[in-house]
């Protein structure tokens, strides 16, 4: 069984609504929430902008570092439920187009644009500022800075009008970055002035206008050398954090350094262990890599989002884990595990979701997937550790019992010689059907579909469709009346489903 799922159970009650509330409430600490949502996503930054949280992330389809998805921004208001509505639209690039190039020893190559690690978003003088990784078809990188008017987009490039490929005539308006690297992340001091921290332990200030870097470009010292990405800057009870990863793949990890006197300067080896994020075999959560801190707002809680392993390779997904700190400020190591976050403003009732009691059937699913990877051990070791490499294996299944077992990290997924997908569910009476979700595989690819109901198995009406494909998640159709059959016929994109609410 995937580890995942050993924390769900088939009594789980999958979807809340929300209840304002004037005080914080938690919901039950035995509904799992990892992975947080459901898609192959990586690289994860987390804002929140009024009542809504915002999730920049690099798009995973399973194509390796080559080829990128859509990029898109995950949002929700109780942190449980997440949505987006549509492509992260930046102007002149197109993420499935591939392009034709010549590389240094003339031969001739196709690449793609790619969009990788968004740097956390910020707010200034009335403009939103997201700081993404965007690599050229012949894999020259940059971090950008991008404004909007709205945290979702569409946004536009600064300094220029766009980045493009083997257009020299475009070379005037070419946007330049404002790093030469990838996994650019800003920070913002209380009175506004901003920094950027980007591979291989590199920082400095930014002029106001977040466009241009201010000043020396620095290396911020780390106890634990090797090569490091996916760094960042936090601050807490006046002690700023800098966060790094190491090693990669099930072994990734992060340290971090502490300084109180300056975001640049002055760093130290805190007290204690210096890795706080790392696998956990025992929990199956594999490689804790490229993070962001996020503190809720009014509140002494944070927590670390982070990538984690997935099926290897490019199939990564973002799970949230707190953060606690020790008397003297350092960072206890933190707990990984599949129940994730439950922490909200609001009440929340359970909402029964009718999928979760169906009888699930389908033209068919692939078979098992059996995950085999090595781990390294713990270079700080420890209490728990072990010596030297460890070989670690986990199944994932994709039967139609996934759609609707209330867990992110599971999904129906068709065979792949389907031609004609589909996947049904019998609530076992007749009953009245408000709505359905569908949280599809590989949505920013996007999905058509056919929706169909039956009180009999027999007849059927068509009672919702998608004929083009369409880029969001989920999918909805509301006021579908009397049914206890409702079946999805996929007729575009991925056939399969992470999860399915059926109200």
């Amino acid at each position: 069984m995937n580890p995942l799922s050993r924390v769900v159970t088939a009594a789980l009650l999958a979807g809340v609504s929300m209840i304002p509330a004037g005080a914080q409430q938690r919901t039950s600490a035995t509904k799992a929430y990892n992975p947080l949502v459901p898609d192959n996503i990586a690289d994860p930054s987390l804002v929140m902008f009024k009542d809504t949280f915002y999730l920049y992330a690099t798009t995973d389809v399973d194509a390796g570092l080559a080829k990128g998805g859509t990029p898109v921004v995950w949002k929700s208001t109780d942190f449980i439920h997440w949505h987006f509505d549509g492509p992260l639209t930046l102007p002149g690039l197109d993420w499935d187009k591939p392009y034709a190039f010549t590389d240094a020893k003339g031969k001739e190559k196709t690449g793609y644009f790619r969009y990788w690690a968004p740097g956390k978003a910020v707010y200034k003088n009335g403009k939103y500022y997201l700081f993404p990784t965007i690599v050229t078809p012949d894999d020259k990188v940059g971090t950008y800075t991008v404004v909007a008017d709205n945290p979702a987009g569409p946004f536009a490039f600064t300094n220029g009008t766009g980045i493009y490929f083997n257009q020299p005539d475009k070379a005037a308006e070419q946007t330049k970055p404002v790093a030469d690297d990838i996994d650019g992340e800003p920070f913002v001091e209380e009175d506004g002035k901003a920094y950027l921290y980007w591979r291989r332990r590199f920082a400095s200030a930014l002029q106001d206008d977040l466009l241009t870097r201010q000043g020396d470009v620095v290396s911020i010292p780390t106890k634990l050398q090797g090569y490091s990405e996916g760094p960042g800057l936090f601050k807490r009870k006046g002690i700023y954090y800098y966060f790094y990863t190491l090693s990669g793949h099930a072994s990734y990890c992060n340290g971090y350094m502490i300084s109180r006197k300056s975001p640049l300067s002055a760093f130290e080896v805190p007290a204690g262990k210096n890795i706080f994020i790392r696998s956990d075999t025992a929990t199956g959560i594999w490689g804790p890599g490229h993070g962001n801190v996020f503190q809720f707002p009014g509140t002494d809680e944070f927590i670390f989002l982070y990538l984690e392993y997935g099926e290897g390779g490019t199939t990564r997904q973002v799970f949230a884990n707190r953060m606690q700190f020790n008397a003297d400020g350092t960072i206890k190591p933190m707990q990984v595990d599949g129940k994730g976050v439950w922490w909200s403003r609001y009440k929340v009732r359970p909402r029964l979701n009718k999928a979760a009691k169906a009888v699930i059937t389908a033209s068919g699913y692939r078979k098992e997937k059996v995950v085999t990877t090595k781990i390294e051990a713990d270079p700080e070791g420890g209490e728990g550790a072990f010596k030297g490499v460890k070989e670690i294996s986990r199944t994932f299944t994709y039967t139609p019992a996934n759609a609707a077992d209330g867990s992110n990290g599971t999904r129906w997924w068709a065979d792949t010689a389907d031609k004609a997908p589909w996947i049904q569910f019998d609530l076992g009476k007749t009953q009245t059907v408000n709505s359905c979700e569908m949280y599809f595989v590989f949505p920013t690819y996007g999905n058509s579909w056919i929706m169909e109901k039956s009180v009999d198995g027999i007849h059927w009406t068509v009672c919702g469709t998608q004929p083009e494909q369409k880029v969001c998640s989920p999918h909805v159709v509301n006021a579908i009346g009397k049914a206890r059959y409702i079946r999805i016929k996929i007729t575009g994109g991925a056939a399969g489903l992470w999860e399915c609410n059926i109200y």
